[in-house]
């Protein structure tokens, strides 16, 4: 596990420094999408988002209405979950009653694109905007009318098709405008606008107004079973915010009580409608029992005959409230409920009772038995009357009372600090997706780039071993005339070239000829670099070193120690001077140069001659060693012929330059002529990363 988070951690160190060193991608990248973020961030409308709390209540028998109602009262109990009432409030019922009252349906947006990004652009509300589209063709209906603005208090106004329908306009005044054989409709109700200010003006429909609605509007329940609902609007006005919410606050509330108090109305509509049909009845009996005592006159009654009435008028008037339990007990339970039940045993008891007390009745004499009934009928129809006014003055009360299960405990205030948009994340979130983008082109790049940069695959394709990986450093060989492993012997490239000197070192056998081929694979990957400081470093074992510039062409060796180029090897192999007068000391104790000389006409022919095999005999007797600096190896083949007779051959190439397959062939052409020697390969400029142990940097050890 530490294993692999020791490699993440160098994965992601490696990227980031990958995408420093790309930093011409990354860094227009990033300002690229600073300037959208910024962009983007003006463009939003700012968005004002206002709040309200409201309080769900269950409502329970309570109070003097419910004392009042007494058993009517459990018809109106109610309770009403958090969710349930979320779930209404959502409805089109309320949000359309608040869309068509706050006008939401009619829209008038500014156009002017600068404006915008400035938050100048100006405020325009419509209170109506009507138009005959059925008089026009099919595919003119829905355009967008025009409102330019004159100046502050005037505008013109423009219909779909761009023409002229209005000039001078006012707000709060209502225009009637012939139009399309028909009238349309127009009126602003507020505006705050400037001179050359536009807006398009359009309605919408109804269903996409309320979508457009909840899609603004949320509503949830603070906490958890609290009943606290806490409703939010957002608006690019922050009063106009306020005024809807508080809209839709008090639309619910009204409604949420006229909900509670339905069935109340409903039932009291029927007692209203059934109470002169009742009245009539009883002033029917009344007078029937009037009119018989006036033509039998008074009739005595005696005790016996009393006692059967009042027994009669007690069992049909608790039968009569028996009966209304029963209605309401039905409303509550299935049939089969205990209390049902119950009630339909006392009712039928209370039936036989009346049944035994009418018999009874018959006992009596004719004429008491007619007035018995007719008094029965007076008294009943009393009853029925009086108590039916008693629950319809209840019914009143109540309704009267009903406050609904809803409390608004604050209502919406205007905000003067929008909510949106949120600036400083929408410019985080653009220069993010910036570095992502400019990451992607990076590992893109990297994905496409032919270079190799790993020196293990290099020495898994290739079959030869990498002795070296020389950092980035002095583009120079030489500091003045002096070679770099002489002048700063701790530099960083001069300890990895001490690493190579030691490689080639072991890897030459004894008895095998001391001589070193060092070419390159292109120009500039460094290999006079690696040629000057390479024999410096032999030459400062004690070893008497010759370093010779076989890059007849474009040699410039004699540069880097300040010789001139005039007497070199090109004059030595075309006898034109002498071995003497082409070998130049250095400052260097042990280290001597043999420049390239003028460039000549066959620079091929000479270093393939037999003039060159024998000079190299020659000095391999009287110096320990030689090391021969060639052209490089892919542009001519004067590299394979000046290392023909090298041992030890050194192919320098460029860290992430070049790809695996140009390596091969570059090492296959440098082994051409020199088969037997042993091949190996340099990586100059090479960039260390942290998991090579090291750093950039040894320092001093």
């Amino acid at each position: 596990m530490a294993s692999s988070a020791k490699k993440e951690e160098t994965d992601l160190f490696d990227l980031l420094k990958d995408l420093a060193k790309n930093w011409q991608i990354m860094l227009p990248c990033l300002i690229l999408s600073g300037v959208v973020g910024v962009f983007v961030a003006m463009w939003i409308r700012p968005i004002y988002q206002v709040d309200a709390l409201l309080q769900i209540e269950s409502k329970n028998n309570k109070g003097m209405a419910s004392a009042m109602m007494g058993s009517l009262g459990s018809l109106f109990a109610s309770s009403s979950p958090a969710e349930t009432e979320i779930e209404l409030i959502k409805s089109r019922q309320i949000i359309g009653d608040a869309v068509d009252k706050m006008r939401l349906l009619y829209v008038a947006t500014p156009t002017r694109k600068l404006q915008r990004l400035l938050h100048k652009e100006g405020r325009m509300e419509l209170n109506q905007l009507e138009i005959p589209w059925d008089n026009l063709p099919e595919e003119e209906r829905g355009g967008a009318w025009t409102a330019v603005a004159n100046d502050s208090l005037s505008f013109e106004l423009y219909d779909h098709n761009n023409k002229k329908v209005m000039s001078n306009c006012h707000a709060g005044e209502t225009y009637r405008i012939p139009y399309a054989g028909d009238t349309a409709t127009f009126s602003v109700l507020k505006m705050d606008i400037k001179k050359g200010q536009r807006f398009s003006l359009y309605k919408m429909n109804r269903l996409d107004a309320i979508d457009a609605f909840k899609s603004a509007f949320d509503i949830k329940e603070k906490g958890k079973k609290t009943g606290i609902l806490e409703f939010s609007y957002q608006d690019i006005y922050p009063d106009r915010a306020t005024e809807i919410l508080n809209e839709i606050a008090n639309a619910y509330l009204r409604q949420n009580v006229e909900r509670s108090n339905a069935e109340a109305q409903k039932t009291l509509e029927f007692l209203e409608k059934q109470l002169p049909e009742v009245k009539a009845q009883m002033d029917s009996a009344m007078l029937r029992f009037n009119s018989y005592r006036n033509r039998v006159g008074s009739v005595d009654i005696n005790a016996e005959t009393r006692l059967v009435l009042e027994r009669r008028n007690k069992l049909q008037q608790d039968l009569l409230n028996l009966q209304q339990k029963k209605q309401d007990a039905i409303r509550l339970f299935q049939p089969e409920h205990p209390t049902i039940k119950t009630y339909e045993e006392q009712e039928a008891t209370i039936k036989r009772e009346l049944a035994h007390n009418t018999s009874e009745s018959k006992k009596l004499p004719a004429t008491q038995q007619e007035v018995l009934k007719l008094n029965n009928e007076v008294d009943l129809t009393k009853i029925m009357y009086t108590t039916m006014l008693n629950n319809i003055q209840q019914l009143k009360l109540v309704s009267a009372g009903e406050v609904g299960t809803v409390r608004i405990i604050d209502y919406a205030e205007q905000v003067r600090k929008p909510t949106k948009p949120k600036k400083k994340i929408i410019l985080c979130v653009a220069l993010f997706l910036g570095f992502l983008f400019g990451a992607a082109l990076v590992s893109i790049k990297s994905k496409f780039s032919n270079g190799v940069r790993d020196p293990n695959f290099i020495e898994k394709e290739t079959g030869f071993s990498v002795y070296a990986k020389i950092p980035k450093g002095n583009p120079n060989g030489t500091k003045g005339t002096r070679p770099l492993a002489v002048v700063e012997p701790d530099d960083v490239a001069v300890e990895s070239l001490r690493a190579l000197r030691s490689s080639l070192e072991f890897s030459m056998d004894e008895g095998c000829r001391p001589i070193i081929g060092v070419s390159g694979l292109i120009p500039g990957v460094g290999k006079s670099f690696i040629s000057v400081n390479l024999a410096a470093l032999f030459a400062g074992l004690g070893k008497k070193v010759l370093l010779i510039d076989a890059d007849l062409r474009k040699g410039r060796l004699h540069k880097e120690f300040g010789i001139k180029r005039g007497n070199g090897l090109s004059q030595l192999l075309m006898r034109n001077a002498e071995l003497a007068d082409v070998i130049h000391s250095t400052e260097v104790e042990n280290l001597f140069v043999m420049p390239c000389g003028n460039v000549p006409s066959n620079p091929s022919e000479l270093l393939g001659s037999k003039h060159y095999t024998e000079l190299i005999s020659n000095l391999e007797k009287e110096y320990d060693m030689i090391i021969i600096d060639t052209p490089p190896i892919m542009l001519v083949t004067d590299a394979t012929l000046a290392c023909r007779y090298a041992s030890q051959l050194v192919m320098v190439i460029e860290y992430n330059k070049h790809s695996i397959d140009a390596i091969k062939d570059g090492m296959a052409q440098l082994l051409k002529g020199n088969g037997d020697a042993h091949a190996s390969i340099v990586i100059n400029k090479y960039e260390h990363s942290h998991s090579d142990g090291y750093g950039y940097k040894y320092g001093k050890y």
